[in-house]
């Protein structure tokens, strides 16, 4: 897959009308490109090739998804064996080429398929979405869109891949501003529910794949 050109269409939801599901969403249903790029808005992308990186996996027919950042589990292996607990909903074996990789797991400059990605940066096959209904407005807002996007690759049993590309994830974005938390779809809720319920709704919804693990790590 050679990306001779990249063709970008902005999507503004500045002021947090539509949660960010609904914006994905929005772009999804406007957009004909095979692949889609989501990315935050406080990513710093340093490596000038990343795009034809993250873009190789995609020649794997079975793979629907790349990103910068990724898991080799989602879900503790005591998952269901007893009361729930928002922790046993938890990622293990982070990996990346972040600029502070070593706060948050392990050093990848490689790529690897994953079990999870972190949502900062997500590459998605664009039928792959469309096959399954699109992304879950129903149920998730901002948080869980990478669990969800896992869960479903498990489900169907396709394959997430991790490319470890420099960049820097900032942190502090949208999501931490007034913005956010006077989004209108806010409104009667917190933003500390805003991050339980998605967990427990996945909990609820994917028994038959949850937890997920990543057997055998493959390097292009």
């Amino acid at each position: 897959m050679e990306p001779d050109f990249l063709i970008v269409k902005r999507f503004q939801n500045l002021h947090n009308i539509l949660t960010p599901c609904e914006a994905y969403g929005q772009v999804l249903m406007r957009s004909d490109s095979e692949i889609i790029v989501y990315c935050h808005d406080d990513v710093t992308i340093h490596e000038s090739g990343w795009l034809r990186r993250v873009l190789a996996p995609f020649d794997r027919p079975d793979c629907i998804a790349v990103g910068l950042g990724g898991a080799n589990s989602l879900g503790r292996p005591n998952l269901y064996k007893r009361p729930y607990q928002i922790v046993d909903m938890s990622r293990g074996g982070y990996r990346s080429n972040q600029t502070d990789w070593e706060v948050h797991g392990t050093h990848e400059i490689g790529e690897s398929r994953v079990a999870v990605l972190d949502a900062f940066v997500m590459a998605v096959r664009r039928d792959f979405l469309l096959g399954i209904g699109g992304w879950p407005t129903a149920h998730l807002t901002h948080h869980c869109l990478d669990l969800w996007l896992a869960c479903e690759a498990a489900r169907a049993g396709k394959e997430i891949w991790q490319v470890g590309a420099g960049c820097t994830h900032h942190g502090g974005g949208s999501s931490t501003k007034p913005a956010y938390r006077g989004a209108a779809w806010l409104q009667g809720g917190t933003l500390e529910e805003d991050h339980r319920q998605p967990h427990r709704w996945l909990y609820d919804n994917y028994r038959d794949v949850l937890p997920i693990r990543e057997k055998e790590e493959v390097v292009l």
